[in-house]
């Protein structure tokens, strides 16, 4: 039944005379409360939301660490997700609950947030696990030597990363006094030796009433939170003194630095940044809202200038980042492992200063305009998106600033904009990660921030619109979904179209185009090509270049993007048609620019390189080719990185017209639609398809062979420069479908082994051994060939890799010999039925589920029929299953870790 679903808070709930809450503020439709103690509530009610998000907010964050706390704000995150009040693990309540969790720390805050379906009890037992957390956490001196090394471990994973290390060293040389250069990870002397008193000081130091907030969104009874709230928090006591404060500014003349990194990593990168005054400062908000006409991929100067024209990167991009205190312009390049990284540094300085020179025009200001304010009309409809703007606000001082910014933004003048831009931007010194001697660089220092209730109370009393929109309520199974879907007849055979009619949540309907092409003969050897050939389909065609179409895309609200085998399209219902339309043109007459190829190219022969470099990739690619069982024709083979380096520098540019020539035409169509469509639009889209020519070859789907028996399972180690986190892997591939009888139980047995937070993997190696950032296990496979994929992985440290390959291979030992219970199975099939019912809420993915839909032949029934084997699996049939095909296996295990001093190892 269809129904209007107002996104409005009427009044706000009355409080009963003996209610500990003082009424705070209320804005578009949100309120706040406030106890005697300064423990705050925000309420942002969306009636007809189908979850609920609670999200614990405490404002403390890295900036507030002292000398030898540094990633103490972080730490704590993770010591608050082990056992509270009557709860032994958090991340097992949670769990168990069908929440969807996590947890994060930045500069200035660390925040729990959780999804649950919206049902009142379930809403009740999330905040009773949210007061405990944040009321009667019972992490001990052990949790924290198991979750010292997790922690640390995650730090080794950003060292790997290049780009983690250029973004960290730009943010110490941004702030050489303010908290915002300590990276919120800490250094790793701190993580490894910070005392667990020192921990438990700094938890009472910070995790007090009055600087932490509930902010809760979704569907809910707001007077029933506001009473179990109450009853929760209102006890709580603050320690002696006032919350944690900062008053640390930075000194402008100290602002330029530069740093400089050797990493053999493959490519080369040159970061810049430059300091702006707080979030919610208007002049940041000028910067921020002109930044598109330099930073957008599809029409920015920057890429266009840089990667494009002069052809001096391969890649370029930039953004601001908004924090309380202080923001940063960032801008970065990159090129391949030949670049010289300080010319690319120079290039940068100039594209942006010339930008910030010249300014943006009346036109541009339009653009960006109506892009920023219909994001944030999207956004206010969202509960989970809105959810994360008000905890932004909030942060930042006030949780209305969430509105005042986008008035704000209405209000910009061009001049105010382009003035901001020269003050803060043209002729100033960035800090650099890649000395000059000279004179110090004209640095303004920025304002200290105003208070965000100050800018509140500036902007004048007013209260904003509340959006409304007409929606549809999510179904509530596979089968409510299936009643809605429309299979649509199209004349052609070698078509099919299928409609999900319904007023989607943000209003915006979805296209999926499926174009199967080719067959195993003809496809023989052009992978490469066509892969490239769809790339450049994004380049414009029939006299519309790049730019121009990302334009008249934006014109159309519509997102988009297409390949040979598919487009994909996301726009108004109405407006889904000429961006159909749109698209088709460019398909029909593509531009195929030879400089366009040139660049994809490069890039793609530079990314190939760089992962030579990374012993993890190496590894992981040696597994696979373990199992390569494909005749030497077949099109799929997997190909060596010297095979895929030899395809790309032997390609040329009519390799790729030849793949648009022969496959760029309809072959065989998949429709696939959802909004507020009926059967004629989607007959209309038909109708647009068949302007395009008959592809010229035939398409029939290229089988893949049977997964092979006999494998060579020797263990493979790459070590490989100075990594200190390294990749663990077990591979196999099994002779199965996902229709077979035993792909449902062995499903869950993987699930079970390391599938999720309670899976025993999880427990063992993260919670017990404390030796993994991260843990799984996964089997997916097809409706076609008996090719399934089992993969296990652990991130490690380099040194504790082959200890963790031996657990690894315990564990799987350990189910094989003895079993799942049945109490854990029981457990399982919840958590796991739980996982689809949440699927259904992703409507998003409504597009791509019908396709493959059409694609399989399968409909609700399957679904349904699927669900109830699921809730049917018993322990003895799990572990049969998964003894018979796990039991003499062939197993592929990979490691591939940095090399230490002493380390003579190289790849298999």
């Amino acid at each position: 039944m269809r129904r209007l679903a107002i996104l409005a808070l009427a009044a706000l709930p009355a409080l009963v005379a003996a209610s500990p809450w003082q009424p705070e503020a209320r804005a578009g439709g949100f309120s706040s409360y406030r106890l005697n103690n300064g423990f705050r509530l925000i309420l942002a009610p969306f009636p007809d939301a189908p979850t609920t998000r609670v999200e614990l907010l405490v404002k403390t964050g890295s900036k507030h660490e002292g000398y030898g706390e540094t990633g103490m704000a972080h730490l704590l995150e993770h010591m608050l997700f082990k056992g509270a009040g009557r709860h032994h693990d958090l991340k097992q309540a949670l769990t168990a609950l069908g929440a969807t969790w996590n947890g994060t720390t930045n500069t200035d805050r660390t925040n729990y947030f959780a999804t649950v379906r919206a049902e009142p009890e379930k809403v009740d037992e999330l905040i009773r696990i949210e007061a405990d957390r944040f009321l009667r956490p019972t992490f001990s001196a052990a949790d924290l030597a198991s979750e010292m090394t997790v922690v640390r471990n995650e730090l080794e994973r950003n060292d790997n990363n290049p780009g983690s290390l250029v973004a960290r060293a730009l943010q110490r040389q941004s702030f050489f006094w303010h908290g915002y250069g300590r990276p919120t990870i800490g250094a790793r002397s701190d993580i490894e030796n910070a005392p667990f008193a020192a921990l438990q000081a700094f938890h009472h130091r910070h995790y007090r009433p009055d600087n932490a907030v509930l902010i809760v969104t979704g569907k809910f009874d707001a007077a029933r939170v506001l009473d179990l709230v109450g009853q929760l928090f209102a006890p709580a006591q603050n320690p002696p003194g006032p919350p944690p404060a900062t008053w640390t500014r930075e000194e402008a003349e100290r602002l330029r630095q530069r740093a400089e990194i050797y990493r053999e990593s493959g490519s080369t990168v040159a970061a810049v940044a430059w300091l702006l005054p707080g979030a919610s400062d208007r002049q940041t908000l000028a910067v921020d809202l002109a930044l598109p006409a330099l930073c957008a991929d599809s029409w920015g100067s920057l890429r266009r200038t840089l990667v494009d024209e002069k052809r001096l990167a391969l890649g370029a991009a930039c953004v601001v980042q908004d924090r309380p205190e202080y923001s940063l312009l960032i801008a970065n390049v990159s090129h391949d492992k030949d670049a010289d990284a300080a010319t690319l540094a120079a290039a940068l300085r100039e594209a942006v200063d010339h930008f910030a020179r010249h300014g943006i025009d009346a036109a541009q200001l339009k653009r960006v305009r109506t892009s920023r304010l219909r994001q944030f009309d999207r956004a206010r409809l969202s509960p989970e998106t809105t959810a994360s703007a008000l905890s932004g606000a909030e942060v930042a001082g006030d949780w209305r600033l969430f509105f005042v910014e986008r008035d704000i933004v209405a209000t910009l003048t061009l001049d105010e904009i382009n003035a901001a831009l020269r003050h803060w931007i043209a002729g100033v010194a960035p800090a650099e990660v890649l000395l000059h001697h000279g004179p110090p660089p004209r640095t303004p220092e920025p304002p200290a921030a105003v208070p965000g209730r100050m800018l509140v109370e500036a902007h004048g009393k007013r209260d904003w619109p509340v959006p409304t929109l007409a929606i549809d309520p999510l179904p509530k199974s596979p089968a409510e979904l299936g009643t809605a879907t429309v299979a649509i007849p199209l004349a052609d055979p070698s078509a099919k179209a299928a409609l999900i009619s319904r007023r989607t949540q943000d209003g915006r309907a979805r296209l999926v185009i499926a174009n199967d092409f080719g067959d195993s003969e003809s496809l023989r050897g052009r992978q490469t090509a066509c892969r490239v050939a769809g790339s450049l389909l994004a380049e414009g065609g029939a006299g519309i270049e790049r730019s121009e179409l990302g334009r008249k895309l934006a014109t159309l609200q519509a997102q988009a993007s297409q390949s040979l085998g598919r487009i994909s399209l996301t726009a108004p219902p109405a407006k889904l048609g000429p961006a159909l339309e749109l698209l088709l043109a460019v398909r029909r007459q593509p531009t195929l620019p030879e400089a366009a190829f040139e660049r994809i190219r490069a890039m793609e022969i530079a990314s190939l390189e760089a992962s030579q470099k990374h012993p993890g990739e190496l590894a992981s690619r040696q597994a696979m080719l373990r199992f390569n069982n494909y005749s030497p024709e077949h099109p799929n083979r997997p190909r060596t990185v010297a095979e895929q380096l030899a395809e790309l520098r032997a390609l040329s540019l009519d390799d790729v017209r030849r793949c648009i020539a022969d496959f760029g035409g309809r072959s065989q169509l998949r429709i696939a639609a959802v909004g507020d469509l009926d059967e004629a639009a989607v007959q209309g889209f038909w109708q647009s398809l068949q302007s395009l020519p008959q592809a010229t070859l035939p398409y029939a789907r290229i089988a893949q062979p049977t997964a092979p028996m006999q494998v060579d399972t020797d263990a493979i180690v790459v070590a490989l420069g100075p990594f200190p986190n390294a990749d663990v892997v077990g591979l196999s591939q099994l002779p199965l479908r996902d229709d077979d009888e035993d792909y449902l139980p062995l499903a869950l047995a993987v699930r079970l082994l390391g599938g999720d937070a309670s899976s025993r993997l999880r427990v063992r190696v993260r919670e017990q051994e404390g030796l993994a950032y991260s843990v799984n296990a996964a089997l997916a496979a097809n409706p076609f060939d008996a090719r399934a994929r089992l993969t296990i992985t652990a991130s490690v440290a380099s040194d504790q890799a082959e200890r963790a390959r031996e657990i690894l291979r315990e564990e799987l030992a350990r189910a094989l010999a003895e079993g799942f219970s049945e109490q854990e199975v029981a457990a399982g099939i919840a958590r796991w039925q739980e996982s689809r019912r949440r699927t259904l809420q992703a409507e998003t993915t409504y597009a791509d589920r019908l396709a493959a839909m059409l694609q399989t032949g399968r409909d609700v029934t399957w679904d349904v029929a699927h669900d109830a084997r699921i809730a049917e699996l018993t322990a003895a049939g799990v572990n049969a299953a998964l003894r018979r095909h796990l039991g003499q296996a062939p197993i592929v295990w990979a490691i591939g870790k940095g090399q230490s001093d002493n380390t003579n190892e190289n790849g298999s």
